[in-house]
């Protein structure tokens, strides 16, 4: 990712609680402060329903496929774009419930699970690869004299002391 594209993100990430409010202050100013509590408080019972109704059952649905050889991460995706879902429906504001109530819909959540996995896993074998790169060390550099931190200290292998006669165990000491 760019340094651009990552100032971009931040940014919008700052400004979407100030646009949430703003939005909010102007769906009271067009419809009223009382419909749009009952739309928050709609919106926040609907978050939970969603999220109780998915629970555990995704997951436990998703652990038992992949035990059977069938495909076990799409359910597993969906469960958690579900519970996405619910989470942005909970929170209060007029972006996020909209993005809440699309991700309710199943074939979209089947699009974000067919685009974003594949571009998931891409992302996954791409930081695998930098990070093989970055632990392998240098060819022309012999393991004694790379640059580090050399720790100098004692041990004593506890399990390697002679047991008392009798015990299997030797009792701990106090610390005292």
């Amino acid at each position: 990712m760019s340094q651009p594209l990552k100032i971009a993100l931040i940014l919008a990430f700052a400004a979407l609680p100030l646009l949430e409010i703003g939005l909010l202050i102007r769906l009271g100013q067009l419809i009223g402060i009382w419909w749009l509590a009952a739309i928050i408080i709609g919106t926040v019972i609907l978050g939970t329903f969603v999220i109780r109704r998915v629970g555990m059952s995704v997951f436990e649905r998703a652990l038992s496929r992949l035990g059977s050889d069938r495909e076990g991460f799409s359910p597993l995706f969906d469960g958690f774009l579900q519970v996405l879902a619910g989470l942005l429906l909970i929170f209060p504001g007029v972006i996020s419930d909209i993005f809440g109530l699309i991700l309710l819909v199943p074939q979209v959540r089947l699009l974000v699970i067919r685009t974003g996995l594949l571009k998931l896993v891409s992302l996954f074998h791409y930081q695998a690869e930098v990070s093989r790169e970055t632990f392998r060390a240098a060819p022309d550099v012999p393991p004694a004299e790379a640059e580090g931190v050399i720790i100098e200290g004692e041990y004593e292998r506890v399990s390697e002391r002679p047991l008392r006669a009798g015990r299997a165990v030797q009792p701990r000491r106090s610390r005292s």
